[in-house]
């Protein structure tokens, strides 16, 4: 009975100071609204269970060696799915692409080649039909393919009769066996079908050192993951000294699915998550100062409530009441705002980070809310409570009115106290995203070994079944031609892999200058990439010495290749490369005959990978000479490249209409695309970091105001007593800034623990960079003088006859 009459009670008392309401309930929802939007995300990413039966025994196989992790070759794959000890079932996938055709406009489908366990490893039925079988993936077995839900209701109307249709897939007839649920996304998120993948008796006695496959497994009953690592790595040494030239270096490790999908963003969403808890902590100190502030207006209240028989615990129950009835409106709110935040996280976010498509506001997130509202209402509700309640003077309360009710100096000290520690946790929150900052500077100021102004790419992939080395060669050559022709034009080139596409095509060398080179670990190695004439125009790389490839160098001339700066160092230290040879070995195959050929030219370095990797050794060998069926395409504009999407497509069609284009993306789109997940962070930590500022400046001016307003005799007397204006705005100024150098002093000390944790986020940045934590607490200490400005003018605007008749 008590409880709702102090429900009803403090909702009154609510309405009747809406400025107040509105300013504590906005205040709170935002930091509410913050950390369920961010929880979401982390919810989906680490805490949310994988959608298969038993997810914990998922667990994710890698090779490692001194050159870091790498996925598994065949007959390694083949030894380790042996262990039945530690396995019950293991499967290995690889990314690729085929060609719907015959169902409307031909399409470019992301799939995945997978052993016949693939299935039986994530143990999830099938929607329609059945997963793999062992005969399918036999040599000479049909073709048969099983699709996701995704594809089979976009493309195929989610017609239940799929099953024994046949469908073509890169100019193969294969029939649908089976169609898996959407909750299927392995290997990628983007994977819509799987075909069946096998090995050869050939393949698994020369492919030792092919590494190209993605291992998952399943781990049999009682398997704790340490101990299927452990065992792993005995089988590993076990193949180390049967196989020393593959596998002489090497070992195994096993860790859950779960830690490999997310990789290096867990750090990334902790931080975050701290990040927006610090922003709560600050709203919740603005909320506790207003609430200290609007109890010293009730001191003659809480006195006449205390005459009448109150004791001091149900005063402060009552004030903590109304903190909850403040926290539960700003929880409200808070979720409104962080549906609308989810839904801007997820136009935001890059498409490399994993397991966030089902980002949604669950019941665990739901209950988070409530956690954090009623957490809250705690700490912003209880020191205002408990210090009303203890301060209240009966006498004083009665006769004096506010003055004395609930001791105006000790609600003024905690103000100060709450915004000295808004200021620290602001700082560090500055200092973060400054770091953040200057480490997305130092990405963008990185030259890539490339213009990209101008420059439009896209991709084509001719199906196996249609295209032989021949036809591969005479399209590619035409496609160019072609593309050459359109106006506005300058260069076309084609590569086997663009820079920044996220591939990469690394093959050991078999012999330098003649000299053969033993395969093994310590042999070495260089990424190849297969291109046209022009290319290196088209994409504005530099050649630094020789000659370009050009159209002499085609079939049945001397085999010859360009060179990167950072290869003719690892081969050829301090030396000339121009006229050197090199012979790569048959890892991944190039025909009947090994490629390799004379060095005519020396290309400057391009970082393929990401802008932040350093370029890798790389030859670049004439796609004439060596043809492949999947290129990427370059072409150089003399303007904006964006209108030459359709003429490409158009040429693209009228070569064969069954080869789709696709990643229709401007050079300069792949490179923001490559630093977007930096971008991502440093946006959230500098809208969390803003808004910190802006709370801890809304803080010192209440902090301020309130000074002003309970020192008004005092100031009244200063004046009558020849202080000019001037005198009575530097102090109030002067107050306000040993105020923010304290927490600015607090917050220093903080940032250089904490920011040891963005690390592994910057680039070209050490965490304790001075210049970045000196233009932090500069920046913060203008804030504070600026918010303590307004109570100053009006300090100085004091009457004193005004003031001492008010008093």
């Amino acid at each position: 009975m008590d409880l709702s009459q102090d429900l009803r009670y403090g909702l009154r008392h609510l309405v009747r100071s809406p400025a107040f309401t509105l300013a504590a309930v906005v205040t709170i929802a935002l930091g509410i609204g913050a950390n369920t939007a961010i929880f979401s995300v982390v919810n989906a990413v680490l805490l949310r269970p994988l959608p298969y039966p038993a997810p914990d025994r998922l667990v994710s196989i890698r090779e490692t060696s001194d050159r870091g992790e790498m996925v598994l070759s065949p007959p390694n794959l083949e030894d380790f799915r042996a262990q039945r000890a530690l396995f019950e079932s293991m499967a290995g996938t690889y990314n690729t692409y085929l060609a719907l055709t015959g169902e409307g406009d031909a399409e470019q489908l992301v799939g995945a080649a997978a052993t016949e366990d693939f299935f039986r490893v994530l143990a999830t039925p099938p929607l329609v039909g059945r997963g793999f079988r062992a005969e399918d993936a036999r040599e000479g077995a049909p073709p048969v393919v099983v699709l996701r839900e995704d594809l089979w209701r976009r493309r195929f109307g989610a017609d239940p009769a799929i099953v024994g249709r046949a469908v073509q897939l890169d100019g193969v007839a294969r029939t649908v066996v089976g169609v898996m649920p959407a909750s299927v996304d392995y290997p990628d998120v983007a994977t819509e079908l799987w075909i069946p993948l096998g090995f050869s008796e050939e393949e698994l006695a020369t492919q030792r050192g092919a590494h190209y496959l993605d291992a998952i497994a399943r781990l049999a009953p009682g398997v704790t993951v340490d101990q299927a690592d452990a065992g792993l790595r005995a089988v590993a040494a076990r193949l180390a000294a049967e196989h020393p030239r593959t596998n002489g270096d090497e070992s195994a490790t096993a860790r859950s699915l779960r830690d490999a999908l997310v990789g290096d963003i867990r750090p990334a969403l902790l931080v975050m998550l701290g990040a927006v808890g610090f922003v709560l902590l600050i709203a919740c100190a603005n909320v506790a100062s207003l609430l200290l502030t609007r109890a010293v207006g009730r001191g003659r209240e809480l006195a006449i409530r205390t005459a009448l028989g109150a004791g001091r615990g149900r005063i402060a129950r009552q004030l903590l009441v109304e903190s909850v009835l403040l926290a539960a409106l700003g929880g409200i709110l808070g979720l409104l705002l962080a549906a609308w935040g989810v839904d801007a996280l997820g136009t935001l976010r890059p498409e490399d980070v994993p397991l966030v498509g089902d980002v949604r506001l669950d019941r665990t997130v739901l209950l988070f809310t409530l956690g954090v509202t009623l957490l809250s209402a705690v700490v912003f509700g209880l020191v205002p409570a408990v210090q009303a309640a203890r301060r209240i003077e009966l006498g004083s309360g009665l006769r004096e009115g506010t003055a004395g009710a609930v001791g105006a100096r000790g609600a003024q000290r905690t103000r100060s106290v709450l915004v000295v520690a808004e200021i620290a946790l602001a700082l560090v929150l500055l200092a973060g995203a400054g770091l953040l900052v200057r480490s997305f500077d130092r990405l963008l100021r990185v030259d890539p070994g490339f213009d990209p102004a101008g420059v439009l790419t896209f991709s084509v992939s001719l199906p196996d079944a249609k295209y032989d080395t021949t036809r591969a060669r005479a399209y590619v050559a035409a496609l160019t031609e072609r593309l050459q022709e359109l106006p506005g034009v300058t260069a076309v080139g084609a590569a086997s892999i663009l820079p920044l596409s996220g591939s990469s095509y690394g093959i050991s060398l078999t012999s330098v200058d003649g000299r053969a080179i033993e395969d093994g670990p310590d042999a070495p190695s260089v990424q190849v990439r297969l291109v046209t004439p022009g290319y290196l125009h088209a994409m504005g790389m530099p050649l630094r010495r020789g000659r370009d490839l050009g159209p002499s160098d085609r079939p049945g001339a001397p085999h010859v290749l360009l060179a990167n700066e950072a290869a003719a160092r690892l081969l050829w230290p301090g030396e000339d490369a121009v006229g050197r040879s090199l012979v790569l070995g048959t890892r991944f195959g190039f025909g009947g005959d090994r490629a390799g050929g004379e060095v005519v030219g020396i290309v400057g370095d391009v970082r393929e990978m990401r802008v932040s990797r350093e370029a890798l050794p790389t030859v670049y060998l004439p796609h004439a000479q060596w043809p492949v069926g999947f290129v990427g395409v370059a072409l150089r504009a003399d303007g904006d490249p964006e209108p030459l999407v359709a003429a490409a497509r158009e040429h693209a069609a009228a070569l064969d209409a069954d080869v789709p284009v696709v990643e229709v993306l401007t050079m300069e789109q792949r490179l923001a695309g490559s630093v977007a997940r930096q971008r991502f962070y440093m946006l959230l930590l500098a809208v969390f970091a803003v808004a910190a500022a802006a709370l801890a400046a809304i803080g010192i001016y209440g902090v301020m105001a309130f000074g002003v307003a309970q020192r008004t005799r005092e100031i009244g007397i200063r004046v009558a007593l020849g202080a000019r204006p001037g005198d009575v705005a530097r102090l109030v100024v002067r107050a306000g800034l040993l105020l923010a150098v304290t927490g600015v002093v607090l917050g220093l000390a903080g940032a250089l623990a904490l920011t040891r944790l963005l690390e592994g986020l910057l680039y070209g940045v050490e965490p304790s960079d001075p210049a970045t934590l000196a233009a932090a607490s500069l920046l913060l200490l203008a804030v504070a003088a600026l918010a303590a400005l307004l109570p100053a003018r009006r300090a100085a605007g004091v009457d004193p006859m005004q003031a001492l008749r008010t008093e």
